[in-house]
């Protein structure tokens, strides 16, 4: 299990766990960071722990990182 955590250029910030299996693919759209485009990545609801099609637009996007967990924790969530 991973995290996908993004701090946008005003200062919000979100983590959402990264659907199992699809965090390689989640960590190759970081490089879109700050470009013009969207992207759709595959990420769980933390409410109902099924997979959902979350769009960034990069441009908003000032960081973006994919933490690891060594355990499954309960503070799962859209906001870190």
């Amino acid at each position: 299990m991973a995290y996908l955590v993004l701090v946008g250029t005003g200062g919000w910030s979100q983590r959402w766990e990264i659907a199992a299996g699809r965090e390689e693919a989640v960590s190759a759209e970081l490089q879109q960071i700050g470009s013009s485009g969207t992207t759709r990545l595959p990420l769980l609801d933390p409410e109902t722990n099924t997979e959902v099609t979350f769009v960034v637009a990069w441009s908003a996007v000032a960081v973006g990182i994919i933490v690891p967990s060594l355990a499954h924790d309960q503070s799962r969530g859209q906001y870190a």
